[in-house]
């Protein structure tokens, strides 16, 4: 046979394949053998009809299309190892000639990345920084949460606590909303229930009934009332002083396990930059890897870009299920939309995720990254471990060889994103080449040198 081939966009290959005539015959003798085997040809028995009755009667172009079809699946892979051609996925055939039997495919290639000079790449990363308004704010927040509630016989006032009946009355006298023994907190500027209500309730002595009339909110359940008035009916049942402590060492010692005020301080502020600093390294990481990905030549077939659109697809299909109990055809009737459509749009996030993923998997090989079945094991365990009596079902689910393999690419990808940012920074790394060097010095080291005596070691440590 004779093969020609000819590269095409997008990690894509035109394969042309023409089979020489020798193989063609062998090929339609066989296709005439399994036509005579299941038609029936006056004059001879099931399958008995020779090779020239069967061109007759069929017409040598039918055998040739048999024989094609026979040919394909034989020629095919023959090709691709002729040719050392590795397909990412099965060839689309876009012509059949029959005379030559030729056939032209179009084979989607394994994707392409180069990663540039990835290992020259360098960013600047900042420390986190904490400020006296934010740690003044977490210890206010220590100290609301501290407060404790007094009963007391006087009116109501802002940031008192309060227990009261109240009825809700839509402007079409349907009852919208009606509650008994309602503990709340009369904070300023609250939209609970309804925006002002706070401050309708100030100045109210227990027993006493008011009524008074405010506009719901505009995110209210029922959604024919959003926005609209209804008048309230209120019965203030208890009154209590909202108690808020002193900023002092007896509010660090009922914190917490602190002997003054300054170590709650300080407790308050490392908890803070810690937590400052996990979401400024987050982002460094999502820059380091953004800037990579970007400086990145990644192609990839067509066949790759839909595969990963199905799945951002499928996953939104689950999210519609899960937040808002819609099928997919709900959602793109309200929306008056196609699949096609929205398909479009989310090309670009299908785009970009790949593009990450090739990425991120052409540094694991070129960082020679590896992790062990362990790693696996242990990350399998605090997935599963939050899950409670369920634990046992998610752990399982996570233990197939599908699950497994998830797991492996999660715990590469990390490494992977660790190492980009190890180099942003200007670290060296160190590999398992350096690991196994290190060794070999240190055992020369121990090898050639002179042991010391077990008090100057001491005395140096």
């Amino acid at each position: 046979m004779r093969i020609t081939t000819e590269p095409l966009e997008d990690r894509q290959l035109s394969l042309t394949i023409e089979v020489d005539e020798e193989e063609t015959k062998q090929a339609m003798r066989r296709a005439a053998r399994k036509i005579a085997r299941q038609v029936n040809v006056p004059g001879f028995r099931k399958g008995k009809a020779p090779y020239e009755v069967i061109i007759q009667r069929f017409g040598e172009e039918t055998v040739r299309r048999e024989a094609a079809d026979l040919l394909g699946e034989e020629v095919y892979p023959k090709a691709l190892d002729q040719e050392d051609i590795e397909p990412y996925g099965p060839g689309v055939l876009k012509e059949l000639l029959l005379d030559p039997i030729t056939f032209k495919l179009t084979v989607p290639l394994l994707p392409a990345v180069d990663l540039g000079d990835y290992a020259g790449f360098r960013q600047k990363h900042r420390k986190a920084r904490v400020y006296r308004k934010e740690i003044a704010e977490a210890l206010e927040k220590i100290r609301q949460d501290h407060a404790f509630l007094e009963p007391v016989k006087r009116p109501a006032g802002l940031d008192d606590g309060v227990v009261l009946d109240l009825v809700a009355r839509a402007a079409d006298e349907v009852e919208v909303l009606k509650a008994d023994d309602v503990h709340m907190i009369l904070e300023a500027d609250s939209a609970d229930p309804a925006p002002g209500f706070a401050e309708a309730v100030v100045g109210m002595q227990i027993d006493e009934i008011r009524v008074f009339t405010l506009d719901l909110t505009t995110d209210f359940p029922q959604q024919q009332y959003q926005g609209q008035p209804a008048e309230f009916t209120i019965r203030l049942k208890e009154v209590y002083d909202n108690i808020v402590p002193e900023l002092d060492d007896d509010l660090a010692r009922a914190a917490g396990n602190f002997d003054s005020l300054k170590e709650l301080e300080e407790h308050v502020k490392d908890q803070l930059r810690h937590a400052a600093q996990v979401e400024v390294d987050r982002e460094y990481a999502d820059q380091v890897v953004e800037a990579i990905v970007e400086q990145a030549r990644v192609d990839y077939p067509q066949m790759m870009l839909e595969e990963e659109l199905d799945t951002v697809v499928k996953e939104a299909e689950q999210s519609l299920r899960r937040e808002g109990g819609l099928s997919m055809a709900d959602y793109l009737r309200i929306q008056g939309q196609t699949m096609d459509e929205l398909r479009a749009e989310l090309s670009p996030r299908a785009v970009a995720r790949l593009k990450r993923r090739l990425t991120l998997s052409e540094v694991i090989a070129a960082e020679g990254l590896e992790l062990d079945e362990g790693e696996i094991d242990t990350l399998i365990d605090e997935l599963s471990a939050p899950w409670g009596s369920r634990a046992d079902e998610v752990r399982a689910s996570l233990q197939t060889d599908e699950g497994r393999q998830r797991m492996r690419s999660r715990l590469l990808g990390s490494k992977a994103v660790d190492r980009l940012v190890a180099i942003a920074k200007g670290e060296k790394p160190e590999t398992a080449d350096d690991a196994s060097e290190e060794k070999e010095a240190a055992d020369e080291s121990e090898e050639t040198s002179e042991p010391q005596d077990s008090e100057e070691v001491e005395e140096i440590a």
